[in-house]
């Protein structure tokens, strides 16, 4: 795996990483969570998902109530 992006300035880090053998699949650690063998799309999400978490436990956006 080969790391694309880290968020390190979030209050749970955020790490994407890519495989390298040419299958194009991803891996996104939030903090200890772990998801693997994840497709362009799903990582896509789950990157969205834990960057909007991360930046409502930093109070830099509100959630609206959810």
């Amino acid at each position: 795996m080969k790391t694309v992006i880290e968020f390190n300035d979030l209050a749970f880090p955020i790490k994407v990483e890519q495989a390298e053998d040419g299958n194009a699949r991803f891996r996104v650690t939030y903090g200890q969570q772990q998801r693997r063998t994840l497709t362009y799309l799903e990582a896509a999400r789950e990157v969205g998902h834990c960057l909007f978490h991360a930046l409502a436990c930093d109070g830099r956006l509100s959630n609206g109530g959810e």
